[in-house]
């Protein structure tokens, strides 16, 4: 076996809302069985944000793309063929758990069980992997939901490939310089 490209597929969200309508049928249909509640084939990112799973476009950690091998040829980041080879069924270079997130349902029961009160009854979370009560750290789209969080800007590679963008126009020109990517202006005083 010869890997030498990965295929995707490429959606154009030129019309995108971000409703999460192809995400949520998909899911629906192809990973709704046990062991791929945290599966997403076909997700919507909407930058700034780390990703899902979470810093996947880290080259470096998970180590993706190519290298020039000492004959100049290209070469996996992650080995040759014969070391991809060893690892094909127990690859050491995945993301955890903790690097999707832990998959959740509700508790629906305790809305149609609870007993009169003043208050409202509520539909806790729980850990599809445990059973047990959850308590959500992170999520599909996190960032996504809290509007892209001003912490999670700079951890973005659009983010950094337009910061150097910038700082060579800055360096080049007089005028006020702006990034066509993400449409970022930086001001010159």
């Amino acid at each position: 076996m010869r890997v030498m490209a990965q295929v995707a597929m490429v959606m154009a969200l030129d019309k995108c809302i971000g409703c999460h309508t192809c995400s949520v049928t998909c899911k629906q249909a192809w990973t709704n069985r046990s062991g791929t509640e945290y599966v997403w084939f076909n997700n919507v990112e909407t930058r700034p944000g780390q990703g899902y799973p979470r810093r996947y476009e880290d080259q470096e950690k998970w180590k993706g793309g190519w290298v020039l091998n000492k004959r100049g040829r290209l070469e996996l980041k992650s080995g040759n063929r014969f070391q991809k080879l060893f690892s094909i069924f127990a690859s050491p270079i995945q993301p955890e758990l903790s690097d999707y997130y832990e998959p959740w349902t509700y508790d629906y029961q305790n809305l149609t069980t609870a007993p009169l009160g003043d208050d409202f009854p509520a539909a806790k979370p729980v850990s599809m992997i445990t059973g047990q009560d959850a308590k959500i750290q992170w999520g599909l789209n996190w960032d996504d939901n809290l509007g892209g969080a001003p912490s999670t800007v700079t951890l973005t590679r659009l983010w950094r490939r337009c910061a150097r963008r910038l700082r060579t126009r800055l360096n080049s020109s007089s005028s006020r310089p702006s990034c066509s990517t993400c449409r970022v202006f930086v001001s010159t005083a």
